[in-house]
């Protein structure tokens, strides 16, 4: 994946994937790929929305541009990330899944900045083959662009204008 939306789901699945063990954790969508989850529960995670939030007018994101101290610039934002949660045999470790996810995402040290999570009521999903729990979760982040440093400035040439000329 490229990008900083990319990067982000990538953080997201590193961590969930160290975090949970015995979950398989993915970014690609299971049911596109015609084939049953597996024999364990598994986490497909994606992003829904994206709001920015910030004044478009104020890129101003603060320091640590290109050289140290350079300037950056960025926009606030607000992501959306969905998380379905699989399983084959068991409505009731898809919520056991869910809590493992609040867990880790809403109350462990370094973790994302997440507002909130959430689930919808679980269902048999005859496409998927599994027990399947729709999750959201909100997080904010800044969403930056290195600028170039400006150049300092070689030479000042002052000049006074006279008169009639």
């Amino acid at each position: 994946m490229r990008g900083a939306v990319g990067s982000l789901l990538a953080e997201l699945e590193a961590l969930l994937a160290a975090g949970l063990p015995g979950v398989e954790v993915t970014t690609r969508y299971p049911c596109q790929q015609r084939k049953l989850p597996p024999d364990r529960p598994m986490v497909w995670l994606g992003v829904e929305r994206i709001t920015a939030t910030g004044s478009p007018f104020a890129p101003y994101a603060g320091e640590g541009g290109p050289e140290p101290g350079g300037p950056r610039a960025g926009r606030e934002l607000e992501v959306t990330v969905g998380a379905e949660i699989l399983d084959r045999h068991d409505l009731g470790s898809c919520h056991r899944v869910f809590g493992e996810l609040c867990q880790l995402l809403l109350l462990e040290e370094a973790r994302p900045q997440l507002r909130e999570l959430s689930c919808k009521e679980g269902f048999f999903d005859r496409e998927a083959g599994a027990f399947r729990l729709s999750c959201r979760g909100t997080l904010r982040a800044l969403l930056t662009r290195e600028e170039e440093a400006a150049r300092p400035l070689a030479n000042i040439i002052v000049q006074k204008k006279e008169e009639g000329i």
